[in-house]
Order: C-alpha cells, then structure tokens, then sequence
C-alpha cells in the first residue's frame, strides 16, 4: 500500500529546483532572418568584383596587346616628361643640308618632331635632355669653327678671333692687305649662323639675346664690318647662299697616304662623319700619326694607331713621309 505522502517525496525528486532552470531555447534554423540578410550582400559583391576584374583585364589585355604590356603599363604610370619646343629661322641652315640636318636631329639628338612654320621657322618638339644634347653639340660646333678660322696657313687673314664666355659678342683682327676681305665677310657669316643657332637652342622658349660680330682692321683700327642678329639675318643668308671657292692646299693627301696631326699645343677632334656636324668620337694629340684611307672635300677618312676609324679636317694634318718612319 502506497502512501500518500511517499509519493509526494518521490515526485519531488523530479520537481524541485525547476524554479531556478534556465527555460529551453531552441536552435536557430540555418535560413532564418538572421543569416538571409547576411547572405542578400554576397551576390551584389560578387557582381562588382566581376565587373571590376573585366574592366582591369580588357584595359590590360585589349590595349596591351597592341603595343606589349611593358609599353602599356610604362605609358600611363610612368611621369610624363614635359616637351619643349624652339622656332628656329630656317635661314641659319642656308649654307647646311637642311634633309640630313633634320634627319641627324631626330634619330642621334632624339628630337621628337621637326616641323616648318608659316613664318619660315624650324620648329623643334623635345624633351629637354634632348635640347642639352642639342646644345652640347652646337657649342663643339662654335669651338671648331673657331679653330678652323684661326688657322693661319687656310685663313692668314684673321689676325686674332675673340669671344665672350655666352657666345654673344665676337671679335675679329683682320689683315687687309691680304686681299681676302670677301672672303673674311662669308667665315664671319659662318660663325654668324652657329651662333645665332646655339643661343637659340641655349635660350629654349626665352627670347634669344643679340648676336654681335665685329671686324676690324689691323691697319687702320677701324670697324669694316659689323653683322648682328637679328637686324642682319637676311643679308648674311644671302652670303651663304653663294659658296665661295675652297682654297686650294699645294699637297693633299689621299688614301694611301700616312699623315701626321700638326696643331701645336691643341688637339685634334677625331669625328665620325667628315662634317662638323657630326660626333667627337676621340681626341688627338699633336704629332699622332694617321692611315687615310678615304677623302671627301678637305675631310680625311682615317685609322689611328689604336685601329678607331673616323674623320679628320685636312687643315690640321701634314702629309708623313714614308723616310720618317
């Protein structure tokens, strides 16, 4: 017989302490509320990754693949270099072949673009580096024209040749009893030309400074001529535009031919095409002896010692007799 009390005592075993237990919470669902908001960002993400992937690979695939991705990439992160350009009067090549002026200007000084203006002007478009190495040239330029007038033996009609440090003011001692003084005017016009076009190049977009040549006279002191920039462009372009006879030297050498290097204390500048136009490729010392192997005008094709070939002016060398060696 069951008591009525022992029940409750059993009952209470299962009963007692369910006060303070924690009530039953079930599991959240895998699509509830919760994780669908969640996953409504994925696909909008995806979509955009998508479009920003084939942007990237058409711009990269589709231009590069014209002109190699290197190119591409090198051409829209690398700094831009700012260009510059110089309008130069097309008349200070009157006495120069203008085609293989350009021609030398774009593929050995890298200028980018040469064009002519309305106004008779060469216009150069370049980088700066391009316009130093420009600038570089035509002073080498200057100086070899000056070397060469001061050669007594082809020019005894210059008595003294001398200049400014900018290349702006030049004077000339001449002679006139030699009976040169034409031929005098046309050098003059010559190292007129050179230096017009050095302050050119020298001065960029700035306004080229006045360009001055005096001659004078040794007898009498007096001024024979005077030629400025700009005043006087046309009338020395018109000089130019008649070359005078070369004088002729009594002995010219010729292929075959040994030759020795006679300036004095000077060096000779060893170049690689027979014009001063063209690049110092080594410097030569008085007393070098050189093969010809070639001529062309005044301009002796050579081999020195060392076996670099390049070219000579012919005024600054002597014929080397065979019974030196």
């Amino acid at each position: 017989m069951i008591k009525v009390e022992d029940f409750n005592q059993h009952r209470s075993k299962y009963t007692a302490g369910d006060e303070n237990k924690t009530p039953y919470q079930p599991r959240k669902h895998k699509n509830s509320k919760e994780t669908g908001n969640r996953k409504k960002w994925v696909i909008p993400i995806a979509l955009l990754l998508i479009v920003v992937v084939g942007a990237g690979i058409f711009f990269i695939f589709g231009d590069s693949s014209r002109i190699g991705l290197s190119e591409w990439l090198s051409e829209r992160f690398a700094p831009k270099e700012e260009k510059v350009q110089l309008a130069v009067p097309e008349a200070l090549f009157i006495d120069k072949d203008i085609e293989e002026f350009i021609s030398r200007a774009v593929e050995v000084q890298g200028v980018d673009e040469i064009s002519r203006g309305d106004d008779g002007a060469l216009i150069f478009t370049m980088t700066d580096e391009a316009r130093k190495r420009m600038l570089e040239e035509a002073e080498n330029n200057l100086e070899d024209k000056i070397t060469a007038m001061s050669d007594e033996g082809q020019h005894p009609y210059f008595i003294d040749i001398s200049y400014d440090g900018a290349y702006n003011n030049f004077y000339l001692l001449i002679n006139l009893e030699q009976d040169d003084n034409d031929r005098a005017i046309y050098k003059a016009s010559e190292l007129f030309t050179l230096a017009v076009y050095y302050q050119y190049v020298k001065a960029a977009a700035d306004p080229v400074r006045e360009v001055s040549i005096l001659i004078e006279d040794i007898e009498t002191g007096s001024i024979t001529e005077q030629l400025v920039y700009p005043d006087d462009l046309n009338r020395v372009a018109a000089i130019l535009e008649h070359p005078m006879e070369p004088i002729e030297t009594p002995t010219t050498p010729q292929a075959g031919d040994k030759v020795i290097v006679s300036t004095g204390p000077d060096n000779l500048n060893l170049r690689n095409g027979p014009e001063i136009t063209y690049l110092i490729i080594d410097i030569l010392s008085s007393g070098t002896i050189l093969d010809v192997t070639g001529t062309e005008g005044v301009w002796l094709e050579v081999v020195t010692p060392g076996g670099m070939e390049g070219w000579v002016h012919g005024d600054f060398v002597e014929i080397y007799p065979d019974d030196n060696e």
